[in-house]
């Protein structure tokens, strides 16, 4: 694979996206898809937040860029990788479904139900194209190899809600998904997935693209369907050069990369439902709520994080190439951190704090009687 191949598909990536935001915001004020100041907001100003579509674009053109140089420029990719059969038409529909209903979500605020629905079609659809796990199959159950279907379809899953939970403040989630991207770049690769390569820098080139409008002080969002795809995106990545023909624990590479937004998902289940809240309902205990909270302020709150994904990205490449036993050592150290990261910011403080005031082992506790 050569440096300019690379070169033409980050770049069509990120100029396509980069030309189409403006759009992209003129489409969202037309409609009044528009994220207005409110108490469960960080932004201070009315802001447009269809800015998907134009990731969806950029993500497009990339793929068409590949397709045009293999059919009129000789350019050909020797993958030492085997991708089997995989229908793309099924897969391009998967994606374009993901993005439909993140769009209908920002014109229309869908509740949780249908939301979800929708999220499992675009992922039947993906695992029905052939992107699957084939866990089982490497196990050599042949008996169980169905099982390798719906646990392809949890996988997308986590990897879609990770990522719109994160969307919270300016840059956040494309600069995340963007050093995420990287890594799955590197790992692609030392593995010889040239064409799943050239996908990650698309992923890249059109985050990149888009954060020319919404870093800080962001004059876009890219709503569900832009957060939604994007957790799609590297969700496809990972399986079919990560997780894919791999041991099943190589699975701990690709959401160790996005352990932070992992992380702060586990912990927003776990708040809601202590809560008796339904799990789609908004709040401010993010972990970058809870930055903001500790006096770090919206940009810098936003770098830290960047910099700790960074990190896990460096540890995950490193681990990808170490036996499993020393992965296990390395995942025990990075949990040494993170403990303390969560025992700094409360990520579940209010979650304990609501358990043993109403159902500790002394009874539910009263307030004190004034005398």
């Amino acid at each position: 694979m050569t440096v300019f191949r690379c070169m033409v598909v980050l770049a069509v990536a990120f100029v396509v996206t980069l030309a189409a935001v403006p759009l992209a915001k003129r489409i969202a004020v037309r409609i009044d898809a528009v994220d207005y100041p409110s108490n469960r907001r960080v932004n201070s100003a009315a802001v447009p937040r269809c800015g998907g579509i134009a990731l969806f674009l950029g993500i497009v053109a990339a793929a068409l860029a590949y397709c045009i140089g293999v059919r009129f420029f000789g350019w050909r990719l020797n993958n030492l990788y085997i991708i089997r059969d995989v229908d793309y038409i099924l897969l391009y529909l998967g994606v374009a479904t993901v993005f439909t209903v993140g769009l209908v979500d920002d014109i229309t605020q869908l509740s949780v139900k249908p939301k979800l629905l929708g999220q499992v079609v675009a992922c039947s659809l993906v695992a029905a194209s052939g992107v699957t796990i084939t866990a089982f199959e490497l196990l050599g159950s042949d008996m169980l190899a169905w099982l390798d279907y719906p646990l392809t379809v949890v996988y997308l899953l986590i990897f879609v809600n990770v990522t719109n939970l994160i969307d919270g403040l300016d840059g956040l989630a494309a600069g995340v998904v963007a050093i995420v991207s990287l890594g799955m770049f590197y790992l692609m690769l030392s593995r010889g997935a040239y064409s799943i390569a050239l996908a990650c820098l698309a992923i890249v080139g059109a985050c990149l693209g888009f954060l020319r409008y919404n870093f800080h002080p962001a004059s876009v969002f890219m709503g569900d369907s832009g957060s939604m795809l994007l957790g799609l995106a590297v969700g496809i990545v990972s399986v079919l050069g990560v997780v894919r023909g791999q041991s099943f624990t190589i699975m701990l590479v690709p959401l160790l990369m996005a352990a932070v937004p992992v992380l702060d998902t586990v912990s927003s289940i776990v708040r809601r439902l202590r809560s008796h809240t339904s799990i789609g309902t908004a709040d401010m205990g993010h972990i970058h709520h809870r930055l903001m909270k500790a006096g770090l302020g919206q940009l810098r709150s936003v770098l830290v994080l960047w910099t700790c994904t960074a990190v896990l990205v460096c540890a995950a490449c490193i681990m990808d190439s170490l036996p499993t036993v020393v992965n296990w050592v390395v995942l025990a150290v990075l949990a040494i951190p993170t403990f303390f990261v969560i025992l700094k910011f409360g990520l579940f403080r209010p979650v304990l704090r609501h358990h043993y005031d109403n159902k500790g082992r002394f009874g539910p506790r009263r307030p004190r009687e004034r005398r």
